[in-house]
């Protein structure tokens, strides 16, 4: 029997994968009872089809499951999981996965992020939004109910949100809709891109967290050789228009050891939107006087002031 309290560990594994071509012998979605927090005991081994498991999560007490290009929702049973619903048809894979009250958003191997709502009363999952640009999402962590920050294997971070009044209008309230009408694509909702950022190596893993004690919360991100990075959110208008003017002065003034114009460099996939270039704006400290003075002229500041202005952001963060 299963107490509500105990802690489980759910792992998805694939047997005899081939790339190419594209094929499995078996794909398991194996449930561990965590035991004191020391050591595992094995509950039991559910074999699924339709593809490999690349994303699980828990959802209100179940457990949904990113099988191949088929979302399933499972519940606890006593030799095995229980299929409850499930969303066929996707993209490709569903390769990233996260939930929060009756959504799930999810990441596709080459189409991007997609809003999912399940329905108890139906049982049913419904798609309520998806992403027009197709991302191969690599990672994706939650900002809010509305907002996801993704990345893909190209180096880029995007900031994706759901606009407002979008969920509702999913909503079936005579019952007579089709059960695949919401899954048509010309019907579905299409995500609004926020921020755009090209980082330059593939993000491998992101989080929302906040390094200091009562710091702000910041969007922290690794990458494929181990860099690690970090997207800070303003919270004033000045800061926002100070530092957009001291990264405009430092396209063009800053030296460019490789010849590159930093705004196409960050722009190499899709134009860079709504993100300063922190490692261009850092560049002003190692300027000559002469040229730190004529930046610092153009935005009526004194060099001091900018210098401090960049090392108060990089306290907030650290």
């Amino acid at each position: 029997s299963i107490r509500v309290e105990e802690s489980l560990l759910a792992v998805g594994t694939v047997t005899g994968m081939t790339l190419h071509p594209l094929k499995q012998a078996s794909s398991h979605v194996i449930l561990f009872r965590v035991i004191n927090g020391e050591r595992l005991q094995l509950l039991h081994k559910t074999t699924v089809d339709d593809g490999p498991v690349l994303a699980l999560a828990h959802f209100q007490g179940r457990l949904l499951v990113g099988i191949g290009r088929t979302l399933r929702l499972y519940e606890m049973g006593k030799r095995q999981l229980l299929r409850k619903c499930e969303l066929r048809g996707l993209p490709t894979f569903v390769k990233t996965l996260q939930t929060a009250g009756d959504r799930a958003y999810f990441g596709d191997m080459m189409r991007s992020l997609h809003i999912v709502r399940y329905e108890a009363t139906t049982n049913r999952l419904v798609l309520v939004a998806n992403d027009p640009s197709p991302r191969p999402i690599v990672s994706q962590e939650l900002l809010d109910w509305n907002t996801v920050a993704v990345g893909d294997k190209f180096g880029n971070i995007s900031v994706l949100r759901l606009p407002r009044g979008t969920d509702t209008a999913t909503v079936d309230l005579t019952g007579q809709r089709a059960l695949w009408d919401s899954s048509r694509d010309d019907s579905t909702a299409k995500l609004e891109t926020l921020c755009q950022y090209y980082v330059g190596e593939v993000v491998t893993s992101m989080t929302r967290s906040s390094l200091v004690a009562g710091g702000s919360e910041c969007l922290i991100y690794v990458t494929v050789t181990g860099r690690i990075g970090a997207l800070v959110p303003f919270t004033s208008r000045e800061d926002v228009e100070f530092f957009t003017q001291l990264e405009g002065y430092l396209r063009t003034d800053a030296p460019r050891p490789t010849g590159r114009d930093p705004q196409a460099y960050r722009s190499y996939y899709a134009p860079v939107m709504h993100v300063v270039d922190g490692d261009l704006c850092d560049a002003f400290n190692s300027l000559p006087h002469e040229e730190q003075t004529r930046i610092a002229d153009r935005l009526d500041r004194s060099v001091g002031e900018i210098m401090k202005k960049l090392e108060d952001t990089r306290t907030s963060l650290l």
